[in-house]
């Protein structure tokens, strides 16, 4: 029985630690993303409806 029998190895614990930390950054990017484009959509909403209000104030 050789080495490669035994199991993952070092190797292998390795790489699954760089794709769960691979799968976190993609994630936190993604969440990131998300939250800057909700901001932005709500920035764009806030400035219509203040737009409107003064243009109902001064009619």
């Amino acid at each position: 029985m050789s080495d490669r029998d035994s199991g993952p190895g070092l190797f292998g614990v390795i790489e699954a630690l760089l794709a769960i930390i691979g799968a976190l950054t993609v994630m936190g990017i993604l969440a990131v993303a998300a939250s800057v484009f909700a901001w932005e959509l709500e920035l764009r909403r806030s400035e219509q409806e203040s737009s409107l209000d003064e243009s109902t104030s001064a009619s």
